[in-house]
């Protein structure tokens, strides 16, 4: 069983050398060249590639504590791991949150802004909306 975590919901912001007004974990690994827009939250679980680049307002969760809270603690809750490939771009306000499985977002990914994403994405693609949907693909 995975451990469950206690959250301090009043600590300090950390400090991050990408955005003093985004909530990034210290344990969060961030690849070369990568921009983060202010108001994003990314928890502990998460791996960005290079050249990512994460729009205002984005949330990275890794984990679900949706049935933990209902259930007061019967439900352990559950965390995954994130992955976010080289040269993807994650629109604004889009939610990363994984819903029974690790998320691997391809390398060259578009997410739409104000997207839902809570499975894998595969490479090269362009995708969008809540539920998400394939748009197309990117193209050299």
């Amino acid at each position: 069983m995975n451990e469950i975590k206690q959250h301090n919901y009043f600590q300090p912001l950390p400090e991050n050398k990408y955005n003093p007004l985004s909530w990034i974990h210290p344990e969060v690994i961030i690849g070369n060249n990568c921009w983060i827009g202010s108001d994003v939250m990314i928890t502990d679980n998460v791996v960005l590639g290079d050249n990512v680049s994460i729009s205002c307002g984005v949330k990275i969760y890794d984990h679900d504590t949706s049935f933990y809270r209902a259930t007061k603690g019967r439900v352990q809750a559950k965390h995954y791991k994130v992955k976010i490939g080289s040269n993807t771009q994650i629109g604004t306000n889009s939610v990363i949150v994984p819903k029974n499985s690790n998320i691997e977002i391809g390398e060259c990914v578009i997410v739409g802004a104000l997207s839902l994403v809570k499975s894998s994405i595969e490479p090269n693609q362009i995708v969008g909306g809540n539920p998400l949907r394939f748009i197309k693909y990117v193209r050299d």
